[in-house]
């Protein structure tokens, strides 16, 4: 049974291409009726399932997870402060939020390679009225351009060094979310539990930690953040590859 990461696991950070192996890692799954779920932290395309399969991910019902899941069953629709790209913003009206940056009732917050620092201090300001805040997840860092620029998860840090607050975080690594992936899991095999989960991602702080804590099985690609081991733990991993590729061959060798 597989967790299954997107950006910089099964597609490029650099171009949006496939990464070798990923097609067909997941018809290999297909193929051999095996339980998966892709589980992402896309903050912009409501349709990023069809965006995916257009590529050439033959991915099946029910087995796909973002925020935006996650964000229609908490939240029902009302106004709110939302900091991030533009089609964040517009994916958030289409779900029915209004925009309102005078008199919110929840400030959202997603990756933005933009943010300014009059945004923080608006931030801090609503937080000090007493707005909830919500971050879309907490994925430490993300390229783009072949830069990185810091997550959501390292914007919360920052502002919680600057304001105490508590905040609800509806993608990984929240166990809301993986809580949810599991459902989708079950969906496909009843007795899915974490220990049996194999999560494969190239987001080492913001996936594969709380997954260790849950007792999934953890899976580093260096396909996308990072290109080696350096500066983790890599003890609490279950094995390191340089893309999906080479777990496909494992893979392979074991049916």
């Amino acid at each position: 049974m597989f967790f299954l990461d997107v950006q910089g696991t099964l597609i490029s950070d650099a171009d949006k291409s496939l990464i070798f192996g990923a097609k067909e890692l997941i018809d290999f799954l297909n193929t051999n009726n095996l339980a998966y779920v892709i589980i992402t932290n896309n903050t912009k395309k409501l349709n990023f399932l069809e965006f995916l399969r257009q590529k050439g991910l033959n991915i099946k019902d029910n087995a796909y997870l973002d925020p935006f899941c996650i964000l229609k069953t908490l939240f029902e629709p009302c106004k709110v402060a939302a900091f991030g790209a533009n089609e964040f913003l517009q994916s958030l009206e289409m779900l029915g939020f209004k925009l309102d940056f005078k008199n919110p009732k929840l400030v959202f917050i997603a990756s933005f390679d933009d943010f300014k620092f009059k945004d923080f201090a608006s931030i801090i300001e609503m937080i000090k009225n007493g707005v909830k805040v919500v971050a879309m997840h907490e994925s430490s860092i993300y390229k783009k351009d072949n830069k990185s620029y810091p997550g959501v998860g390292s914007i919360m840090a920052m502002l919680k060094n600057a304001i105490h607050f508590e905040y609800d975080v509806v993608g990984k690594p929240s166990v809301i979310f993986y809580n949810e992936a599991l459902k989708l899991l079950k969906m496909q095999n009843q007795n899915a539990r974490f220990e049996d989960i194999k999560i494969i991602s190239d987001d080492f702080k913001g996936d594969l930690l709380k997954a260790k804590e849950l007792n999934m099985k953890t899976y580093l690609v260096l396909s996308g953040k990072l290109n080696n081991t350096k500066g983790i733990d890599a003890g609490i991993l279950d094995g390191v590859y340089p893309s999906v590729f080479e777990i496909l061959k494992e893979e392979q060798c074991l049916i």
